[in-house]
């Protein structure tokens, strides 16, 4: 089992803030009986892993309903490269238009 807490509420669900995958481990796990652990989290049978989608950061949710996790994806920030390179590209698609237009 693999004991996800520290849930937040937003607007797409419960957002997973932590994951522990050895919860009853004598060295590392919590030292909690599975009653205690179930007052504050849930105890899933799996993660899946998150598919590598470009652009995008995966954030982890659960659905206390199946008992399950899944992902969100959402929009990267970019980075300062990536923000010039596209300024520089929306610049170069005006001029072009302005261009054939007879603007310039």
């Amino acid at each position: 089992m693999i004991f996800v807490g520290d849930f937040i509420q937003d607007e797409k669900g419960m957002r997973v803030g932590f994951i522990h995958n050895m919860p009853f481990d004598e060295k590392y796990g919590f030292g909690k009986t599975e009653q205690e652990l179930l007052q504050i989290g849930a105890l899933v049978d799996s993660i899946p892993g998150p598919q590598q989608i470009e652009g995008k950061t995966a954030v982890l949710y659960y659905n206390a309903q199946t008992n399950s996790v899944y992902y969100e994806y959402i929009d990267k920030p970019l980075s300062d490269q990536g923000r010039i390179a596209q300024l520089e590209a929306q610049n170069a698609q005006m001029l072009l238009v302005l261009v054939e237009k007879g603007l310039m």
